[in-house]
């Protein structure tokens, strides 16, 4: 593997996002996802839902803290020479809010603006593309079940972080319990750092 790409939410940094708030606000219902909902919406609909969505990412971005273990994961990695990326299905706006205060290292950032969002493989594509990577020398760390169908759609290996909300997948090559086991999946002996 010459390259990872990590979600945002839940993987780098600890989800602070109220989907169910976010919902009820913009459609009255909690049902569905967001992004997929909000394709059905014109106009002034569409436009009074993506403010909705961008005040609420805006603030979980300025609240949001780093999962335990990623920052020096990524440092670890960056320093061994793997090209890395981050693909969410969040805006331009929070995730460069979120790299301004944490400075992660990644060489790549491909949004909901730059390609169609997760599950649908584009941003993976895209992402490696911009690594000058092959999707077969790449691993995707994500921890919800269209990150995996992402991944395995673009030809990449999939690596997903259990949570509460999600343990397994079929579309995982690998099930993490943590950030930890992932230099081990790359070929890089264990999870610890060298002092």
């Amino acid at each position: 593997m010459r390259g990872v790409l990590f979600d945002l939410d839940g993987v780098v940094v600890a989800q602070c996002l109220d989907f169910v708030a976010i919902k009820q606000e913009i459609f009255g219902s909690t049902e569905g996802f967001i992004l997929e909902r909000m394709r059905e919406l014109s106009g002034d609909e569409r436009a009074r839902a993506e403010a909705i969505l961008e005040r609420h990412e805006t603030d979980a971005a300025g609240r949001c803290q780093p999962v335990e273990g990623i920052a020096p994961l990524l440092q670890r990695l960056d320093r061994d020479g793997l090209r890395l990326g981050l693909v969410t299905r969040n805006s331009r706006r929070s995730v460069d809010l979120i790299q301004a205060r944490f400075q992660f290292p990644f060489s790549t950032v491909v949004t909901r603006e730059d390609a169609p969002p997760k599950p649908a493989p584009d941003p993976i594509i895209l992402a490696c593309r911009r690594l000058d990577l092959a999707p077969r020398e790449t691993l995707f760390v994500g921890d919800f079940e269209f990150d995996m169908l992402a991944g395995r759609r673009a030809g990449v290996r999939t690596a997903l972080l259990c949570s509460p909300l999600q343990s397994h997948s079929s579309h995982a090559d690998h099930v993490i319990a943590t950030l930890d086991e992932v230099p081990r999946l790359l070929g890089l002996g264990d999870g610890a750092s060298p002092a």
